[in-house]
């Protein structure tokens, strides 16, 4: 780059490319189990639909909604909560045969 050039990646680029950010957040950086890795990483539609709301939120309050950033809103994204909060039929590998089996029956 050129000399004197003040170029930072997560500052001037991140915030514009939606699925290198949601892909980069919290659940794939590690800590998150396989199975949560697995589910949020077919929900990239619908965290950017989440994000396009909070956008709606701020215009209808008379706020800019450029302010809001998709970076901000994954890193203050409560990840955990949500991920617990589901029931084991919607987890990846989830279902209530392992708590519950089924009976068999011999007629």
């Amino acid at each position: 780059m050129p000399e004197g050039f003040d170029f930072d990646w997560a500052r001037d680029v991140l915030p514009f490319a939606t699925q290198e950010a949601f892909y980069s957040a919290a659940p794939f950086g590690g800590g998150f189990s396989p199975a949560a890795q697995q589910y949020w990483s077919g929900q990239y539609g619908n965290m950017a639909n989440q994000f396009r709301g909070e956008q709606g939120r701020a215009m209808r309050m008379g706020e800019d909604p450029s302010t809001l950033r998709f970076d901000e809103f994954l890193k203050d994204y409560p990840w955990t909560e949500r991920y617990t909060a589901l029931g084991p039929r919607l987890r990846p590998g989830g279902g209530t045969s392992r708590f519950a089996p089924g009976v068999r029956r011999f007629f």
